[in-house]
């Protein structure tokens, strides 16, 4: 208790010595507070609560752990959670590889790389539903180019196909989208990554006779290890909470093969109304990628630990 009281009290201290400093950055703590932290608490407390929007003249009555029970039996929730791993598995690792086999290509030298970069950089600008509605046109059974394409090269039975319609095929096809407009910024972090590795380690391994595939095992793998890492963290989170891309183009149909947190969220909230379990399902979500986080940084501890 000593301890506690003379850590507070040396924490002051340093607070009174740079106080302007913390007054600089008071106003962006203030946005951080009102932007994140405030919703984050108000949603826990909405989750423990009966926040029933056609019943608000009721109250909000606190109900426990009641909204976290109804989810946990209701085997939609079930679906959107199998679902949502499926989809963020498939995205995250493809995105991944793409991501990486582009940085690499990037990274070499060669006549129109700059035009090839920029190239790739486009769809990622692309705001996520102008370019959903691009893919929506493009999957199109009656006049998208896909199949069009497809029937063009002498595969006719993709003649009126309707990707986004066939229960088989819908998640796929938003998956393509996820990883069309994602790969460009994992591209773009890792060839940033590459091109801080300092050369003479390439230098030295041509010296020792080492060939291209020895030189990315044991050069640029181990130097990107922490910067993967966090790029695995950052595509686990956004493709874990997906929600523009499959709203515009399946809103979780057909048959709900394409339900996925994210559109069980929102359908929980503004299709039911039901904010207090929209808030819970919310709060499920954020423990699951927290989860996730820490699982990943466990593993890169462990692999410290025996390096």
């Amino acid at each position: 208790m000593a301890s506690l009281k003379r850590y507070i009290k040396i924490r002051f201290q340093e607070i009174k010595k740079q106080k302007l400093a913390y007054l600089f950055i008071l106003p962006t703590l203030l946005g951080v507070f009102l932007i994140t932290i405030y919703p984050l608490f108000r949603s826990i407390w909405f989750s423990f609560h009966k926040y029933y929007i056609i019943e608000l003249k009721k109250g909000v009555p606190f109900i426990g752990l009641d909204n976290y029970r109804y989810i946990l039996r209701d085997p939609l929730f079930w679906l959107s959670f199998k679902n949502t791993v499926i989809f963020t598995f498939g995205c995250v690792l493809v995105t991944m590889l793409i991501g990486l086999g582009v940085a690499l290509l990037l990274n070499q030298n060669f006549r129109g790389r700059n035009i090839v970069a920029v190239t790739i950089l486009l769809p990622w600008v692309i705001p996520k539903v102008a370019a959903s509605i691009l893919w929506k046109w493009i999957y199109d059974d009656q006049y998208g180019i896909l199949n069009y394409f497809l029937c063009g090269l002498g595969f006719q039975g993709f003649s009126g196909y309707g990707w986004l319609i066939n229960y088989t095929t819908s998640l796929l096809a938003v998956m393509i989208v996820v990883i069309w407009q994602s790969f460009p910024f994992v591209a773009i972090a890792l060839l940033a990554g590459l091109q801080t590795i300092p050369k003479t380690l390439y230098e030295a391994a041509d010296v020792d006779g080492a060939s291209s595939w020895q030189k990315f095992r044991y050069i640029s793998l181990p130097m990107l290890k922490h910067l993967i890492t966090i790029l695995l963290i950052l595509s686990t989170i956004w493709d874990f909470k997906v929600f523009d891309q499959m709203f515009v183009l399946t809103r979780g149909g057909p048959a709900n093969s394409t339900m996925i947190l994210g559109i069980y969220t929102w359908m929980m909230a503004f299709g039911s109304l039901r904010m207090g379990r929209a808030a819970a399902l919310a709060i499920i979500m954020f423990l699951i990628l927290m989860m996730a986080t820490i699982f990943y940084l466990m593993i890169i501890r462990k692999e410290e630990g025996i390096s």
